[in-house]
């Protein structure tokens, strides 16, 4: 391990090389490196042609930080390999606009593929994708007519069909940790999450390739436990040290806030209660699906606010809600504050999280969606205008035993509540119910074969995936079948033979109810 000065990145980045963080927005992401590569090919201009992988998302979000906008604003970036991109406006529009290569592939996947990435494990391959955008029956993941190249590829073993993915090796691991000791070793004290920077020190060590990692402080050898080194000394090359905190924010919010790297617990909720509006009555209808016990995987988008909703309710000690940054347990944020958990059970790995879903440990996940089709097939990833990936909405859909798809039935309606029912004050104007999905994210036929239990929760109706198809189970209080639902669909559900008006009791400010419906559903102990 050598400690480095950051202009001395100029003679280990090159031009053509594949690169691989393991961050999440501003967490863990080393702010400082990215912003002197950024620097050394402004002043001598031979570092170009880059790949950048990413499990997650990175974003400054603030403007005065060094992300992928940076690095593709200067045409330095000839590939992404990644799962969801939501906070680079300007790298979105060059993938669009076909000015670089990319793809989008299961986060999962592409965290846990990094510690087998060697000659002894030459390439992922897993049921996770299959029949989807990802399938190259499909797309391949590729996002847009410039990305030609075939990572994905389709397997027949022992009669099954699997995928097996081909990603690129690692030539560097842009890397951050808290503190480095005097040999090396790397601490993840004050980060929110760990991620999968373990994995990547591997993958690229196994090619040869260089690690470096930003830190806070280097520090004695021995001052933290051994039990406390997140990536040894052996596998890191670089250590480069901040000097500057708006570049190692523990956060997009905080500096640093020790509640939550898991320091120490907080006594109540750190957000206020969710706002009574439409969103929480779908909250509200999505939660009645819980069990005692359940372990409980939040997607982003809607549901990152159903922990609100749990603690508001006071029945967050009756299941353990789950993201997959790694963090079991606790309170989850909402918001802008999504991924920033107070109280938490456990901290683990981002790779290490994966291993716990694909090996069943969820019971129920919230997901959203943007489309569903006649056939109950969801797209999440692109529509409209937007382009936002996967993320680990694939995985998570073909691990788990019971999937609540949630969001509101048309785009742009304005609704209100009165006397227990739902009054639609003025209809929107697209469609989320459509004929076929633009982009295919779950796969209902597949799902079939899966034997999982599927709803679809919005404010208006609920709708259950059967042998039969897309059908609709309750319709809410005061709207009319044909005029309020089905003309707002664009095709013809089953409609259930006994349809249900939804429980009235969530179309009010206060409710209370959920409790009770949780332990009525039986128990998972």
């Amino acid at each position: 391990m050598q400690i480095m000065s950051f202009n001395d990145l100029k003679d280990i980045v090159k031009s053509g090389d594949v690169i691989a963080l393991a961050a999440l927005s501003v967490s863990n992401l080393p702010v400082n490196v990215l912003k002197h590569i950024v620097k050394a090919h402004d002043e001598f201009g031979n570092i170009d042609d880059l790949t950048f992988m990413l499990a997650n998302d990175i974003s400054d979000y603030r403007g005065d930080g060094y992300d992928l906008d940076s690095f593709v604003s200067r045409g330095m970036i000839k590939r992404l390999i990644m799962s969801i991109i939501i906070g680079s406006p300007k790298t979105i529009g060059a993938i669009k606009d076909n000015e670089l290569e990319a793809y989008f592939v299961p986060q999962g996947l592409l965290a846990t593929h990094y510690r087998n990435s060697s000659n002894k494990f030459p390439n992922m391959i897993s049921k996770i994708g299959l029949h989807t955008s990802v399938d190259p029956r499909y797309t391949g993941g590729k996002v847009n007519n410039m990305t030609k190249e075939e990572i994905v590829s389709l397997l027949e073993i022992n009669g099954e069909e699997f995928l097996q993915y081909a990603f690129p090796k690692v030539d560097i691991a842009l890397l951050r940790g808290t503190y480095a000791d005097s040999e090396g070793n790397i601490y993840m004290n004050h980060e929110a999450h760990l991620g999968e920077g373990y994995g990547v020190a591997l993958a690229a060590h196994q090619n040869g390739g260089k690690v470096i990692v930003q830190v806070k402080e280097v520090v004695q050898h021995g001052s933290f436990k051994p039990t406390e080194v997140f990536i040894p000394g052996e596998l890191v090359d670089y250590v480069f040290i901040n000097d500057d905190p708006k570049y190692h924010r523990q956060t997009f919010q905080h500096y640093y806030n020790p509640a939550i790297s898991g320091e120490y617990k907080v006594l109540d909720m750190p957000e206020p209660a969710n706002k009574f509006s439409i969103r929480k009555v779908i909250l509200r209808r999505a939660a009645q699906y819980l069990s005692e016990g359940n372990v409980v995987s939040i997607g982003f988008g809607i549901n990152n606010e159903l922990s609100n909703l749990l603690v508001e309710e006071k029945v967050d000690d009756l299941v353990q809600l789950n993201i997959d940054t790694g963090v079991f347990g606790g309170m989850i944020g909402s918001g802008q504050n999504f991924g920033l958990n107070y109280n938490l059970d456990a901290k683990m790995r981002h790779e290490m999280t994966w291993d716990f879903i694909y090996n069943g440990g969820l019971d129920i996940a919230y997901l959203s969606f943007a489309e569903v089709d006649q056939f109950g097939n969801v797209n999440v990833s692109k529509y409209g205008d937007r382009m936002n990936g996967c993320g680990g909405f694939i995985d998570i859909s073909q691990t788990v035993k019971k999937i609540i798809f949630s969001g509101t039935m048309v785009v742009g309606s304005q609704s209100t509540c009165n006397d227990k029912a739902l009054v639609i004050e003025q209809e929107g104007h697209s469609k989320k119910f459509v004929e076929h999905v633009h982009n295919m994210d779950f796969n209902a036929s597949y799902a079939k074969e899966l034997g999982q239990e599927i709803y679809y929760v919005t404010e208006r109706a609920v709708f259950q995936l059967t042998d039969e198809g897309l059908k609709l189970i309750e319709i809410a209080a005061g709207l009319d079948l044909e005029k309020d639902i089905l003309a707002n669909i664009a095709f013809q559900p089953i409609i259930d033979d006994e349809l249900k008006v939804i429980d009235q009791n969530i179309y009010q400010d206060n409710w209370g109810g959920l409790q009770q419906c949780i332990k009525g559903n039986g128990s998972n102990y």
